[in-house]
């Protein structure tokens, strides 16, 4: 029997009641978990298989196939997730980018704790998009595909303040580079590299959190479906 602190990803009713999970665990990495009669056991998950919750999950471990899922306790629940839209869609957005970035069955710690450290930072009332584009821009860093955001991504010159960011080339590029036409946002760089800035600039975060959004999409070839709410709530 294995034991991991844990988060629910993404869950699916299979039958009349059980569930298939995606579960996000500190020490095992991203699994896939068959919870046999959850939807009825109120015993042994009680509710407790739900997105926002910091769990510690029981599971017997099958490596390459699924894992049952025997039981699990709460460790934290971060309710106001759960009781502002806002916070809700920023949240699915954010497991959502966990899905898409972080590889099954490969442990990652810094992950797991860049996602507790950031549900815990939005749930205590820090402002809610700088948080984000941190989480981002960590996310994106402990993937291997953090844009280039400190050289010009295409010959590797210093780059000025105002750069223009390809999504195709993966970063900033000097104004050499981007003399043609390359579709990139031009953008302030020095906006990502200021954590004040970050904090007092609202309209500039989304801009980045939207911009790295499609860097994400593009190189990994998936689309965030939770990101339509985001930028209906957020714009």
């Amino acid at each position: 029997m294995q034991l991991s602190e844990s988060f629910i990803l993404k869950k699916n009713i299979y039958g009349e009641a059980d569930f298939i999970l995606s579960i996000f665990t500190r020490d095992y990495g991203k699994i896939t978990g068959f919870a046999r009669n959850a939807k009825k056991s109120s015993k042994r998950f009680g509710g407790r298989l739900e997105p926002f919750v910091r769990l510690r999950i029981s599971f017997r471990s099958r490596s390459g196939r699924m894992n049952f899922v025997e039981d699990c306790e709460t460790i934290s629940v971060y309710s106001s997730f759960m009781q502002n839209v806002q916070l809700f869609a920023l949240g699915s957005f954010i497991i959502e980018n966990i899905e898409v970035l972080v590889p099954q069955e490969e442990p990652n710690e810094k992950a797991f704790g860049l996602l507790v450290d950031t549900f815990s930072s939005l749930d205590s009332g820090r402002s809610a998009l700088p948080e984000l584009l941190r989480f981002q821009l960590s996310i994106l860093k402990l993937s291997g595909l953090m844009p280039n955001l400190h050289s010009c991504a295409e010959c590797g010159r210093v780059l000025g303040k105002r750069t223009s960011f390809s999504i195709k080339r993966g970063g900033f590029i000097c104004s050499d580079c981007g003399s043609s036409k390359t579709g990139g946002p031009v953008l302030p760089r020095d906006f990502l590299l200021d954590s004040g800035l970050i904090d007092g600039d609202n309209g500039m975060a989304f801009n980045y959190i939207n911009l790295f959004r499609k860097f994400t999409e593009y190189h990994s070839g998936k689309e965030f479906k939770s990101f339509k709410l985001v930028e209906e709530l957020c714009k």
